[in-house]
């Protein structure tokens, strides 16, 4: 069903709206998942560490995490490839203020 998109505390609201757009104009199937405190990924540590840092959270929906038979389906891969790349690599223009240094975002 595609890569999930976290709404969480530690997620910026205007990155995940970024992520939002560009799955939807591009046809990408996602879900959506809400964290009422925490996400429990490294996302947390990004947003709070020192002064912060603006984070998104996209997750690999997969099986089994931690064995020998750990499962992802390939779209979900090529998803999450979809929402990264356009977002962060072409288009790195993200800011909070400004006058903040361009490519100051932590995915």
């Amino acid at each position: 069903k595609g890569p999930v998109i976290t709404y969480a505390p530690a997620v910026h609201g205007i990155i995940r709206e970024l992520i939002l757009d560009t799955a939807e104009k591009e046809k990408i199937a996602f879900q959506r998942d809400a964290a009422s405190r925490v996400t429990g990924t490294d996302t947390d540590a990004f947003a709070y560490n020192g002064g912060g840092v603006p984070s998104a959270l996209i997750s690999l929906p997969l099986r089994y995490m931690h064995t020998t038979v750990e499962t992802v389906a390939k779209s979900d891969v090529e998803g999450v490839i979809k929402l990264i790349f356009p977002n962060f690599f072409n288009s790195c223009t993200f800011s909070t203020e400004s006058k903040a240094p361009r490519n100051s975002f932590l995915l």
